[in-house]
């Protein structure tokens, strides 16, 4: 009887360690701010007030690609501005000032994107945060913040299909767009 019940206890203790093992060794990394997601892809700020983005109607405004603004890379789960990134940014800033100066009810969208490793949910919050951290940036260096939105494609809208480093690299950055409210 005795070694019946070793056994059994040894057979517990085997089950919660597999169990503790499972649970913890393959939890996902989570990321440590979670923006708005409503499953939706393509999620856009700056419609609503309190938000401290603009107050427009994005449905009214068509987007293009900015010529001359160039893509800020972004380096893997990472959303802050790279030292090799601050002339690139710094470039753009002076270009869309330049841009605002001359047509005041211009947006320019700051569109985040992602490489395809993560789930979607998270990818599209990594692509929030990295487009409000280039956002955040050029409103420090004198864009007025009236005129950004943001927006997250996540992992959706690749530029190199590729699946190794090189296209994941190319993949994680921040583009622009730029429109006029109609």
């Amino acid at each position: 009887m005795e070694k019946k019940v070793v056994w059994i206890k040894l057979a517990l203790v085997v089950v919660l360690a597999l169990s503790m093992a499972t649970f913890t060794g393959c939890k996902r990394k989570q990321p440590p701010l979670q923006p708005e997601y409503t499953g939706q892809t393509g999620q856009q700020t700056g419609t609503g007030s309190g938000t401290g983005l603009p107050d427009v109607d994005v449905s009214r405004i068509l987007f293009d690609k900015a010529t001359g603004l160039q893509p800020i890379y972004f380096d893997y789960d990472k959303y802050n501005i790279r030292p090799d990134q601050v002339a690139t940014i710094n470039q753009n800033a002076d270009k869309i000032k330049k841009a605002l100066a001359q047509a005041p009810n211009t947006y320019i969208l700051i569109e985040g994107h992602c490489d395809e490793r993560g789930t979607q949910e998270y990818n599209m919050a990594l692509g929030e945060r990295r487009a409000l951290a280039v956002r955040d940036y050029l409103i420090n260096l004198g864009v007025p913040g009236q005129n950004l939105l943001t927006i997250s494609y996540g992992e959706e809208r690749p530029v190199d299909p590729g699946h190794n480093e090189a296209a994941w690299a190319k993949n994680r950055r921040a583009e622009f767009s730029q429109g006029r409210a109609q």
